[in-house]
């Protein structure tokens, strides 16, 4: 038994000659317990949905990793047991686990996480991952499965967040602290208000230097200790607005400051390069709230975590500017970082827009019906003293057009549908529809009004943001 949408051969198989080799009859694959039905039509389901919609992948379960791995992808998974991660290809990593016991003998169970939207996790999260599958599988087994549905859903998925954030040097029940409370400070009110708020944990207020990122430093004061005082006290946290300024902690959740951006960025959202230059620096994490409606974790690394309508989202920031700079090679570094922070401060504020770069200034005569030039000498994207007028551009009728040199060409251009023939129609959305008739030529990114993001190439959606 397998999930579906398990392919491709990987290439020769290295040598394993120093590993440890486990006898077969030490093992036994999980489709030959009696617990592997029930699984399947609960726990099962339950751990594909939260991993794809955390990895924005596909994920499949496989009960006889053992066989199977060895047959699609020639990867002997019980030569090294205490393995848990195989990179079988770019676009597919294995997962296999072997927790005790059954009759004496240790279960197989593998997940294969493929067609990621953009990239796959790195080696690290995903070892959490298993190491987690692991630790519950052991548990579940003992009590025949007898267990919260959420202990392979949300709970998984959070346990995995807090280990992987606690690697830095944290305790983990620090990081677990501070994470439910954000989870509750996010749809907290002051005076009837929704309000932002921000919080740096950082390993110790003496090694957070203020020269190296661009702010100030304000001392508090009296120390205040987070557990358990100031839980929920929204007077307090209302005065951090989670954009221009964070109270800052260490490692034993003492906030001895605040910190105040000496230049604030100038983009709306958490995981921008300003923001990532300016405030977070080594194992720094930020904790913000947005809007009432979402949490957000974010790693000086790049990497976010975002919790919005009971579901975990993972992304990492210098994947998508990988990506985003294979498909606009002619963008410099500022330019793709300026572009992700506009597309992100659009997704945030929930406006629905669409974003051009055609592949030749001829196509936007030929598939527009009409758009407009304001400057005679257009402006770059990353010009910081137009952020606030190009953000306005954006989030107007018709879409933002782009030149390959990241400068800003036109706005407001209206799509020449006409011309599609009667296949394409079967797409319901016009915003969509637009997107990937622009797609003919360069690259679309589309933001809908329900906060998320699209980008097109080739006539059809690439991946999602």
């Amino acid at each position: 038994m397998s999930g579906a949408g398990v392919h491709a051969m990987r290439p020769a198989h290295p040598s394993h000659t120093a590993a440890r080799i486990m006898p077969m009859n030490e093992y036994i694959e999980f489709a030959d317990t009696p617990f592997v039905d029930h699984f399947v039509h609960k726990h099962g389901q339950t751990t594909k949905k939260f991993l794809e919609s955390f990895l924005q992948c596909s994920v499949s379960i496989v009960f006889s990793p053992a066989d199977e791995f060895e047959i699609n992808y020639d990867e002997r998974i019980l030569d090294i047991p205490e393995k848990a991660v195989y990179e079988a290809n770019e676009s597919t990593l294995l997962i296999a686990v072997h927790p005790p016991t059954y009759h004496d003998k240790k279960v197989s169970l593998g997940l294969v996480l493929h067609d990621p939207l953009i990239a796959l996790p790195s080696q690290e999260l995903t070892e959490i991952i298993a190491n987690q599958m692991l630790k519950r599988l052991k548990h579940a087994m003992l009590y025949d499965f007898d267990v919260d549905l959420q202990f392979f859903g949300k709970q998984l998925i959070l346990d995995t967040i807090v280990e992987y954030l606690a690697r830095g040097g944290f305790n983990k029940n620090n990081i677990r602290f501070i994470v439910d409370l954000f989870t509750s400070l996010r749809t907290m009110t002051f005076e009837n208000r929704i309000f932002n708020t921000g919080l740096i944990i950082t390993k110790s207020h003496r090694t957070y230097q203020t020269e190296s990122r661009k702010c100030r430093l304000i001392p508090l004061n009296n120390a205040i200790t987070l557990m358990p005082n100031l839980r929920y006290e929204n007077r307090f946290w209302y005065l951090a607005d989670g954009s221009s300024c964070f109270y800052v902690c260490d490692r034993n959740l003492k906030i001895n400051s605040m910190f105040f951006f000496d230049d604030p960025p100038s983009s709306t959202t958490s995981i921008s390069t300003n923001f990532l230059d300016k405030s977070l620096h080594e194992q720094d994490i930020a904790f913000r709230t947005i809007n009432g409606r979402e949490m957000v974790i974010v790693e000086a690394t790049g990497e976010e975590f975002t919790y919005s309508a009971g579901q975990w989202h993972f992304r990492d920031y210098n994947l998508i500017k990988k990506a985003i700079r294979v498909l606009l090679p002619t963008f410099k570094k500022p330019a793709i970082d300026a572009l992700l922070e506009l597309t992100w401060s659009l997704m945030t504020e929930r406006h629905g827009s669409l974003i051009w770069i055609p592949a030749q200034e001829t196509d936007i005569d030929q598939m527009t019906l009409r758009s407009t030039r304001l400057w005679e000498q257009d402006v770059s994207i990353d010009d910081e003293r137009y952020h606030g007028l190009i953000h306005r551009l954006a989030s107007s009728d018709g879409a933002l057009v782009l030149s390959q040199d990241s400068r800003i060409h036109r706005f407001g251009a209206i799509a020449n549908l006409s011309t599609l023939s009667h296949k394409a129609t079967a797409i319901t959305g016009s915003g969509e529809l637009a997107a990937q008739f622009l797609s003919q030529s360069g690259v679309v990114i589309k933001i809908s009004q329900d906060g998320s993001g699209s980008v097109y190439a080739d006539h059809k959606m690439r991946w999602k943001l």
